[in-house]
């Protein structure tokens, strides 16, 4: 059984005459019935009652064409998608993330990526979200996710999910003796009065998002110590030097050597919200973008933070 057997069968139902068929076929009628008889000889039924007009499917005939419609469309499927993964194959997807998120977020995306789309590559771009913005509208990157609203007509942006923002220090640290921490973690974070801790240093990692939730609680350290980047802020902090503020990603994905050390704070409904940002001509042109997305989402469905 081959594609053209079904062709030939499925054509003739169609048209209800064996030289209708001969003519969308582009063959001769002559040799369009030897060809369905010698079919019919091999399957060792008859498909067409012939002694109507126009010709009609004889039980046979409609099983057949039953199975040869199934057939054919499974095969234009199989076409599409190897054509798919050979465009895949040749396809690089440039992912723009936060600096302080970024790298959590696509350690759970990209797991899923590579699992379905083992021949797609995606090159992270880590940057500050408004140079993400202004990458995705140059369509410099893909896709994005970004820490901030948009304001450019070319972006389209959803809403992903909001990262809740602690204040962390070390379980070990003098300022926390006085409290229970022995059930504390990132889902049940302690509450205190963080004024009292304005004696001890902020660690700061460029900008807190926690700034201002910080100060409607009194919270002015008097020392800062800045630091070079989120992991650092975190050492310090696990190692007593000072309190940091984290989005909880940071905790829940970052290295238990250190995250188990440290006692997560809350500051109160202080949230930081992500976004998915792509530019809306790249989302006609690249298929891929709507892969993405679709991944980040089931990734994500289930989750009200990260």
């Amino acid at each position: 059984m081959n594609e053209k057997d079904f062709q030939y069968i499925l054509t003739v139902a169609q048209c209800g005459s064996f030289s209708r068929a001969a003519e969308t076929l582009y063959v001769s009628q002559p040799s369009l019935s030897r060809y369905i008889s010698t079919l019919e000889k091999r399957l060792g039924t008859t498909l067409f009652d012939r002694s109507t007009t126009p010709v009609q499917l004889t039980a046979a005939g409609t099983i057949f064409c039953n199975y040869g419609k199934k057939i054919l469309n499974l095969e234009t499927a199989l076409y599409r998608e190897l054509q798919e993964q050979n465009a895949l194959e040749e396809r690089i997807l440039r992912v723009g993330v936060p600096h302080i998120s970024g790298d959590y977020i696509l350690s759970r995306i990209l797991p899923r990526m590579t699992k379905k789309y083992p021949f797609l590559r995606i090159d992270p771009i880590s940057d500050y979200s408004y140079n993400l913005y202004h990458q995705l509208a140059a369509q410099k990157i893909d896709i994005a996710c970004v820490a901030a609203p948009n304001t450019d007509p070319s972006i389209m942006v959803e809403l992903l999910l909001y990262e809740p923002v602690l204040l962390i220090g070390a379980k070990s640290h003098p300022a926390l003796e006085n409290y229970d921490i022995t059930h504390v973690d990132i889902e049940h974070p302690i509450f205190i009065n963080v004024s009292e801790l304005n004696d001890i240093p902020m660690i700061q990692y460029k900008n807190s998002y926690a700034e201002a939730a910080l100060r409607q609680k009194s919270y002015a350290p008097k020392s800062v110590i800045k630091a070079s980047s989120a992991p650092l802020a975190l050492e310090l902090a696990a190692k007593g030097v000072g309190f940091t503020s984290v989005i909880r990603s940071q905790l829940k994905y970052g290295r238990l050597i250190i995250t188990q050390s440290l006692c997560p704070i809350s500051i109160g409904d202080c949230k930081l919200p992500i976004y998915l940002a792509y530019n809306k001509l790249a989302d006609k042109a690249i298929p891929e973008i709507n892969r993405f997305i679709q991944e980040v989402k089931e990734e994500y469905c289930d989750a009200s933070g990260l």
